[in-house]
């Protein structure tokens, strides 16, 4: 296996990828592998993982990532080790690429001491040959992970210089000039690199060029830090001036010193022309560059390496700049294309395109015309035909080298006539659609900013003493921008122009709702019209399916905080499935809508934040009425669908009729991982439905969540549902749905051993059902409220109530609720009746394995196990209660999972096998405290103190 830190994080087995999905998990796997080897505690992964802001729950969702993070490294998951202190990854010799830099590295700086140039070379460019870009690309680097990306970066710098040192030794001054020149622009201050580039001009016969270099670096050290280049670089300026011959390799011929790049097994450069025929127009059309570029390091070099022509070139290079208004595409391009001069001496072609703005679109017709004006060939008639004309464009740039740059491209057919012919010349296209029909084109899609890059590019423009005054308010800035280049350089230059305006002030107006779109406007500069100028793209086309991915925009901007499948989208749009996976496209294409993923798709959080605005101006008031509703009721249908997957089907409430189809769940698993993804739609769903026509979709959705509140109890989630829809229910007088919630609040308290609230809450759903004459519920109600009694330690009062619910389910011809007969059971086990429990348990479980009912199977075979154990009969208790403890980590549920062990601890002791009582109590505790099950959490503390002070009496029994 083989990990990569130096660019975005790899984890690689063999010839396979492996992808590190989310965030935390790839942070909490860059973590480990900067301390390979070495336990890291879960206060030094939390403090990472949340910057020292951990939340309440910070302890499971660590277990979780962890979890997923074994499943990310396969088979080889087992390196991933959990340990009394916290973490342990294991990493083997040369499975690091930070490691094997490091080696390389230290061997270089060894014969670098020792004038060994040849080893010295060697070792560097296999240490640099590691990078990929900036070490962790694409993750939100946490403030205790940036020590270690910085010290990367500066051995990075050393181990350049040391190579560069060994390129001049070895007379190899060609390829150390065309190398440090890229150099030179990411550093522009580093004196070293200036005095490495020219010595090599010089040494190449070019000493005008480097006294040159020498007076740039001069003028732009004085003008940005008042200071004058060092004495070593002023003693190297005086050896060219006075041609010192000294300043020649050491011990060579200068006539002999090779002036072509030794054994370089990348693809060959095409040679620099220095002369142009008189008779070729060179154009120069690239527009300024912009001074204060930063970020997008990555992205920067590999557009360079892209567009870098080489001689074995036959096909002309295409490389598509996509992503949405305001991304950056252009100012990427132009960066590149400026970098990039030297390697097209026959010049540079640049035309905007209009594919997305206010005016009519260029068109390949006129742009021809144009184009072989601006290279000569504008003296003879420029034939008519569009054809004809390409013809001739592809003729004249034949044998030149000629970068050609198509910003904002609308769609292919824009650009196809375009295109060169043969590999001589380079093509960058930025559009903000993917422009799937190009053939054979690379592609860079430009993502928004993470968060350091973000305090890179509103630094570099108004300045870093502006932000480090307010760190709170320089965040909430960052967070209003998400990402988008176009807003923080909007913002930096309301910062920069009105000196009055604070920091603080600037966030407090984008704070207010729905302002930051009027605020992120200065001079020509403004989102909303970058936004605008897309979708208007779309909604004034004249191809219908575009027309209608227009109206879908609107409407999902009508849910624009949360993530839609596709089945939630049709709902919303009141189309087919098949039509809403290529709406989808349309938007997805357009760079309008990002797609997360297993049937994902969601807003960039500004661009929600106009589609939401665009539904407001453009969709009836009717119609957006209608589609929430669809919506909401779609959510409650599915919320429904995914407990008649995991639940008793004695328990359903009614599920309301949608035409559109629900998620497909394969069991229980899937449908209790849709519940914890969905959690905070749902909760959008449950306050949204108090404003809808249907105010009862409220609690019918909470209510349908049962079982996730039974899986995942502890988190409080589902309580904040219930709670919500209980007031909603009281805000519409619904005395049926104040009931249903007060019965699921009664148990979701008493899943947490909080008894008086959980009686609080049954007695009030009692006293509602009578009210209403409804003994059907009653029923269950009264199931539940015996169960609180016997948690509450009065097994006389609970006999009674669970009697006067047997009775009452007998009255209305109902089977008896599996949660009655399960406490039945438990009384009778109580009781001292083993027999009679061991009997219900049987015929319960053997209801649930009928219905696969897989989170009660395991409830029920915890029970049974526990119940053969009082029966004496070991060799059956320990297979119900291992097959208990699968099921529930099959599923997920923790709290069933830590139940089963401490059952099982509670027998092991019973039949006197102390060291396995100990491992299970142990492991049950573990779980308990990451989950926050305090009631298994005490019983496991006493069943480890009684073993470890064994009572003269004997084991502990029950």
């Amino acid at each position: 296996m083989r990990f990569g830190l130096l660019g975005p994080l790899t984890v690689e087995a063999g010839d396979t990828r492996r992808v590190v999905t989310g965030p935390k998990v790839g942070l909490l796997l860059a973590v480990l592998l900067t301390r390979p080897n070495r336990a890291v505690t879960t206060d030094q992964l939390s403090a990472v993982l949340w910057d020292d802001s951990p939340p309440r729950t910070a302890s499971a969702a660590l277990h979780n990532h962890a979890a997923r993070l074994r499943r990310v490294l396969g088979p080889d998951g087992s390196r991933l080790r959990s340990t009394a202190y916290g973490y342990l990854l294991e990493v083997g010799d040369g499975e690091l690429d930070s490691d094997v830099f490091t080696t390389h590295v230290r061997r270089a700086r060894i014969a670098h001491i020792q004038d060994n140039w040849p080893t010295v070379s060697a070792e560097t460019a296999a240490a640099l040959a590691l990078w990929r870009g900036r070490p962790l690309a694409g993750l939100p680097l946490p403030r205790a992970l940036e020590p270690e990306v910085e010290h990367l970066l500066q051995t990075r710098l050393q181990t350049l210089e040391w190579h560069f040192d060994a390129q001049l030794h070895l007379g190899h001054h060609y390829e150390a000039a065309t190398q440090l020149g890229r150099w030179i622009i990411e550093y522009p201050l580093h004196e070293a690199f200036h005095a490495q580039l020219m010595t090599a001009l010089y040494r190449g016969g070019r000493q005008a060029e480097a006294l040159q270099l020498f007076d740039r670096l001069r003028a732009r050290l004085a003008e940005e830090l008042g200071i004058n280049p060092g004495p070593a670089l002023h003693a190297l300026h005086q050896q060219i001036l006075t041609a010192d011959p000294a300043l020649l390799r050491e011990g060579a011929d200068p006539a002999q010193v090779s002036s072509e790049p030794p054994g370089d097994t990348s693809p060959p450069t095409a040679p620099p022309v220095t002369t142009t025929a008189p008779s070729r127009n060179v154009p120069a059309q690239t527009p300024a560059d912009i001074a204060d570029f930063t970020s997008r390091t990555t992205e920067l070099d590999t557009l360079v390496a892209l567009l870098r022509p080489a001689v074995t070139d036959r096909a002309p290079r295409v490389v598509v700049i996509s992503g949405m208004g305001g991304i950056g595409k252009t100012t990427l391009a132009i960066r590149a294309a400026h970098q990039l001069r030297d390697a097209f001496p026959d010049g540079q072609l640049y035309a905007d395109l209009r594919g997305f703005g206010t005016g009519a679109a260029r068109s390949a017709h006129d742009l021809l015309a144009r184009f072989l004006t601006d290279l000569g060939a504008g003296g003879q008639a420029l034939p008519q035909d569009t054809d004809d004309r390409a013809a001739l464009y592809r003729t004249t740039l034949t044998d030149r080298r000629i970068l050609i740059i198509l910003d904002n491209v609308r769609d292919t057919e824009q650009i196809i006539p375009l295109l060169p012919g043969n590999g001589s010349c380079t093509v960058v296209v930025t559009t903000r659609n993917t422009l799937a029909g190009l053939p054979g084109p690379a592609r860079i899609a430009l993502k928004p900013l993470n968060a350091i890059e973000q305090h890179q590019v509103l630094a570099a423009v108004c300045g870093p003493e502006r932000l480090t005054s307010d760190p709170a308010a320089t965040k909430q800035i960052l967070d209003a921008c998400a990402g988008l280049p176009l807003a923080l350089r909007i913002v930096g230059a309301r910062l920069t122009t009105r000196a009055t305006m604070t920091p603080n002030a600037l966030a407090e107006r984008l704070a207010r709702a729905g302002g930051r779109l009027q605020v992120l406007t200065a001079d020509h500069l403004a989102v909303h019209d970058v936004f605008l100028m897309s979708y208007q793209a779309l909604s004034n086309s004249d191809k219908p399916l575009e027309r209608e991915a227009a109206r879908a925009f609107r409407l999902m901007g009508l849910w624009s905080a949360h993530p839609l499948s596709s089945g939630a989208t049709a709902a919303l749009l009141d189309v087919s499935p098949e039509q809403t996976l290529n709406l989808l496209d349309v938007l997805v294409d357009a760079h309008l809508l990002q797609d997360c993923g297993d049937d994902q798709y969601r807003f960039h959080d500004l661009l929600g934040e106009f589609a939401a605005h665009t539904a407001a101006a453009e969709e009836p008031e009717g119609e957006r009425d209608a589609a929430l509703l669809r919506l909401l009721t779609w959510y409650c249908a599915a919320t429904h669908h995914a407990s008649a997957v995991t639940a008793l089907k004695d328990a359903r409430l009614p599920q309301p009729n949608t035409g559109t189809p629900l998620p497909d769940f394969a069991d229980a698993g899937e449908a209790l991982a849709w519940y914890t993804r969905e959690l905070p739609t749902l909760k959008a769903v449950i306050r949204q439905a108090a404003k809808c026509p249907q105010p009862d979709l409220a609690w019918r959705t909470a209510g349908a969540m049962l079982d996730y509140g039974h899986s995942c109890w502890w988190d409080g989630q589902w309580v904040e549902c219930l709670t919500e829809a209980l007031d909603v229910a009281r805000m519409h007088q619904d005395l049926r749905g104040q009931a249903v919630m007060h019965n699921h609040l009664g148990a979701a308290h008493g899943m947490a051993f909080r008894t008086d609230g959980c009686l609080e809450h049954l007695q009030a759903a009692e006293s509602l059902l009578e009210a209403l004459g409804d003994t059907r519920m009653l029923a269950k109600v009264l199931g539940n409220l015996a169960l609180a009694h016997q948690q509450a330690g009065r097994p006389g009062q609970a006999l009674a109530v669970l009697e006067r619910s047997l009775q009452l389910s007998q009255e209305n011809g109902d089977e008896a609720d599996a949660p009655i007969l399960s406490a039945m059971a438990g009384l009778r086990l109580e009781s001292g009746d083993a027999a009679a429990a061991e009997t219900m348990y049987r015929q319960l479980l053997a209801r649930f394995r009928d219905q696969g009912q897989l989170a009660y199977i395991a409830i029920t075979l915890v029970n049974l196990g526990d119940t053969l154990r009082a029966l004496q009969r070991p060799e059956e208790a320990f297979p119900a209660l291992d097959e208990g403890l699968a099921v529930a980590r099959r599923i997920g549920d923790h709290d069933t999972a830590a139940d089963a062990l401490e059952t099982t601890a509670r027998a092991h002791a019973h039949f006197g096998n102390l060291d396995q009582a100990r491992n299970c109590w142990e492991q049950a505790l573990t779980i308990a405290r990451e989950h926050n099950i305090d009631k298994i959490a005490q019983d496991s503390r006493k069943g480890l103190d009684s073993i470890r002070s064994p009572d003269p009496a004997g084991p502990r029994t029950p």
